[in-house]
């Protein structure tokens, strides 16, 4: 396997995990809460805001910059 193969089947792996705890959170009797929760909790604070910022930031420069 080359380390091509190996980050791309990671990346589909947490895409999957991230799938089943949604999944998981929409449950009715689930303790879990659901992303647009856990965004709207994390956004109503500055560091939150400036850490989304950065997130998207490094997504933005990882995926769509051109080299």
């Amino acid at each position: 396997m080359s380390p091509r193969t190996i980050t791309i089947a990671g990346y589909v792996v947490i895409g999957i995990a991230a799938v089943m705890v949604e999944l998981v959170a929409r449950r009715p009797s689930s303790g879990i809460p659901r992303l647009s929760e856990l965004i709207t909790k994390v956004m109503h604070e500055r560091w939150g805001r400036v850490g989304m910022l950065l997130v998207w930031w490094w997504l933005g420069f990882h995926f769509l910059s051109r080299s």
